[in-house]
């Protein structure tokens, strides 16, 4: 505790912004990130001896992507920490994100003192209008003696239910008032599971059904559930798709898994949705993105399995709705234990389809090894399959959004839950601060981060902090000189009338250098090979090992596989 505050609160109690970080813990938050502001002086001085770990950012877009890459990591409401106005702007995009992605995010804001308030004070803004058509709940703390519940409260609003971003405003002023309250009991939090009639429902729709499906999606799942459900699958004769960027919720190896939906995916994933006659929604709902736009499949019978009992996004049929975890779910699938593979399959149902689907997901999601034609760029269709080759089973994949995505979803597949962090509502920016995370909440496994130039420029700053952390990921940097997917749509939409769309990039190898990475230019195929088992040495190092960017020169000609 700091000199200013040890004068001013007695000895048997604590300032606010003390008990706001003595909760925290309490709900067992590991991590912090933050861009420091003096708004929340005193939470961060509750911080110098805390258990939780302070993660310095450099901008607050960055910190707040780094929590939600936390939140979907660990299924807990990943923190951040802002300052009033122009920090609180900054963190808007990570809410944003939180918000159309389904995952528990807690933004804290430091706002101007409470006696200033409605005076457009210095940074002054409005907390609930800037926030409040965007989270689940925007609060502020007024009462010192409320900072326990207050936090406990958006911590658990966070998790429950559809999980989202909670928004919690704190006064400077009220942060350094002491109070004598104690840390509050973590909420207990409710687990919706199936009853015995809904299971019963179910399968009358899966038995009534020539070519059901499972669309797999949202957050909160574990690497039992996901077994647990795709043995289920597999045991009734039922394929398996992904919603967009959630494709690592089944392991990729599993015969009955067709491949994702959404932007990038295959022709043939979209016949599979388009000709189920029955769709299982597990953790998510039917939306836009997976339906084209709601044009897939909108005849078919439909049953959504999830925590959330307004179906938030949801639109087109419904013929069975079971308000339940995916962990119940997977647990309730055969009495607490996962599914038996001999369970029969209805004999009239012909399962070729599921078959033949596999085999077009395979062939599609194989990339080339061999550079066919001319090596004046880097062919990305054969780095992914060195990459896949070269990496440990397990590793976790970020990026952004854009082009460059196409490749890290279409050729890197996953078989560990979870291994894929992609911004699901299409935000740039998030693959750089996203591996961060996932080397600080994972330090077990590889991380390999896949960036296009504009998206990595958005948060590359953050490459500091991962050098400063220990996060020791692979990031490749993939330079065609424009924002791809744009300029993709102005060559189908104005063709031969590019504009602002051109960038002008640093060396980004240089740069990696500059911050204390590991960093090679990669300008042909034939370099790829050896730079990356370079940049894996540099970052596996036992000695002390160091993030890795690889600059990779593509040919602007090309878009997307």
């Amino acid at each position: 505790m700091s000199a200013a505050t040890q004068r001013t609160i007695p000895a048997d109690e604590r300032s606010a912004g003390h008990l706001v970080v003595r909760q925290l813990e309490a709900e067992g938050v590991e991590r912090i990130y933050c861009v420091p502001g003096e708004s929340y002086l005193d939470v961060l001085d509750g911080l110098y001896d805390s258990s939780i770990s302070t993660v310095v950012c450099r901008q607050e877009g960055g910190a707040g992507y780094m929590a939600v890459a936390e939140g979907r990591l660990t299924g807990r409401a990943g923190v951040v920490a802002v300052t009033r106005g122009p920090g609180a702007a900054n963190a808007f995009i990570s809410v944003h994100t939180a918000w159309q992605d389904a995952t528990p995010l807690v933004v804290l804001v430091g706002l101007i003192p409470t006696a200033v308030r409605g005076r457009e004070a210095f940074q002054e803004f409005d907390l609930s209008g800037w926030f409040g058509s965007t989270a689940k709940k925007v609060v502020t703390l007024d009462d010192a003696d409320s900072a326990a519940r207050v936090i406990s409260g958006a911590m658990h609003t966070a998790v429950s239910g559809r999980p989202g971003p909670v928004v919690v405003g704190l006064p400077e002023d009220v942060l350094t008032q002491a109070t004598s309250c104690d840390v509050a009991s973590p909420l207990s939090r409710a687990r919706p599971a199936p009853e015995p009639v809904d299971l019963t429902e179910l399968d009358n729709l899966i038995d009534a059904a020539e070519r059901p499906l499972l669309v797999v999606g949202g957050e909160e799942w574990t690497r039992d559930a996901s077994t647990a459900v795709a043995d289920w699958a597999q045991s009734r004769g039922i394929g398996i798709a992904a919603v967009f960027r959630a494709y690592d919720m089944i392991d990729h190896d599993c015969p009955n898994y067709l491949g994702a939906l959404g932007y990038g995916r295959s022709d043939a994933v979209a016949a599979v949705l388009d000709n189920a006659d029955l769709q299982i929604y597990v953790g998510c709902v039917r939306s836009d993105v997976p339906s084209d736009s709601y044009t897939l499949g909108a005849d078919a019978r439909v049953a959504v399995i999830g925590p959330d009992p307004d179906l938030v996004g949801h639109f087109g049929n419904l013929d069975l709705q079971i308000t339940s975890t995916v962990n119940a779910f997977a647990e309730s699938l055969a009495g607490g234990k996962p599914a038996p593979a001999t369970t029969p399959v209805r004999a009239v149902r012909d399962t070729s389809w599921i078959e033949s689907a596999r085999a077009e997901f395979l062939q599609f999601t194989t990339p080339r090894r061999e550079l066919t034609g001319a090596d004046d760029f880097v062919d990305l269709e054969v780095a992914m399959s060195i990459v896949r080759e070269t990496l440990p089973a397990d590793y976790i994949v970020t990026f952004g959004a854009g082009n460059h995505a196409v490749w890290a979803q279409r050729f890197l597949p996953t078989h560990r839950f979870p291994s894929s962090l992609g911004p699901r509502n299409g935000a740039m920016g998030f693959g750089v601060p996203a591996a961060v995370a996932a080397g600080l909440a994972c330090p077990d496994r590889q991380v390999l981060s896949v960036a296009g130039d504009g998206c990595f420029m958005m948060n590359g700053q953050e490459l500091s902090t991962a050098v400063r952390y220990g996060a020791n990921a692979i990031f490749l940097v993939v330079d065609n000189e424009c924002f791809g997917t744009i300029r993709m749509h102005q060559e189908r939409e104005y063709a031969g009338r590019p504009s602002g769309t051109g960038l002008t990039n640093p060396d980004f190898a240089a740069l990696a250098e500059s911050y204390g990475a590991f960093g090679a230019r990669v300008e042909t195929t034939a370099q790829f090979a050896d730079a990356f088992e370079a940049a894996l040495k540099a970052a596996t190092d036992p000695d002390g090992g160091r993030p890795a960017v690889l600059h990779l020169f593509t040919d602007p000609a090309i878009r997307r596989p």
